[in-house]
């Protein structure tokens, strides 16, 4: 009897648990939308299911908030997809983060500004510049050098040249780029990101007096990120 009993409740667990993963593949799968009125519809339900009124925790924490905001950090990040900063450091929290992001973690002119206003008006103690594995915009700009591509159309040249010094520096390493394999060129795609977040924690302190300022007074601490996609480890490289 107490066997059936076990095999019963086994089978119950089992059961809810299979159940469990469909409805976890299902909200999580890529979605196939096709259509800017299919995105637009995606993201309003989005907001539906992110304000119901059975979201109690969310309320509450929208709430608090609301009025001020105290985030404890600054991120500097990229603008792609698989690299959501608050998800992967689980700071899901409103108010937690102060984010910036663009294509390649790039230090322009207004990136300096969004950083300075989180520290001098906000109070953020400190500076995460964050670049991941396998970065689009960096392997753009080590196939426009290895493949003398034309300059591309639009702005997006803007974000190549901002990452040609760090791509530069690292395939001077190299004594043969005419005929690199795959292996190689991911592993020098990699390198180069990680130069790029040195060279814009360079720039930051170089650029702004208030960054630098905030950094020798140890009232703001700069780090150097990078993020694993593979296996969603984030290293500390600067």
């Amino acid at each position: 009897m107490n066997f059936i009993k076990f095999l019963f409740y086994f089978s119950m667990l089992s059961i809810f648990i299979f159940l469990f993963y469909i409805l976890l593949y299902n909200r999580y799968k890529p979605h196939k939308i096709t259509t800017p009125d299919e995105a637009l519809a995606e993201l309003l339900q989005g907001n539906k299911e992110y304000n119901s009124y059975w979201n109690f925790i969310t309320r509450a924490n929208r709430k608090s908030v609301a009025m001020v905001q105290r985030p404890f950090a600054i991120a500097l990040s990229c603008s792609d997809s698989r690299v959501p900063t608050e998800i992967i450091f689980n700071q899901l929290n409103l108010g937690n983060l102060f984010i910036v992001r663009n294509a390649g973690n790039i230090a322009d002119g207004v990136v300096l500004g969004s950083i300075e206003y989180g520290i001098s008006e906000l109070g953020a103690s400190l500076i995460l510049v964050l670049g991941h594995e396998r970065c689009g915009a960096v392997t753009a700009t080590i196939n426009s050098i290895l493949k003398h591509t034309p300059e591309p159309a639009g702005h997006v040249k803007n974000i190549i040249k901002a990452i040609r010094p760090a791509a530069h520096t690292i395939l001077n390493k190299y004594n043969n780029t005419d005929t690199l394999n795959e292996e190689m060129k991911i592993k020098i795609i990699n390198e180069t990101v990680q130069e790029n977040i040195k060279s814009i924690i360079q720039h930051l302190l170089e650029h702004s007096e208030i960054i630098a300022n905030a950094v020798a007074n140890k009232k703001v601490k700069i780090v150097g990120a990078y993020y694993d996609l593979d296996d969603g480890n984030v290293h500390i490289i600067a």
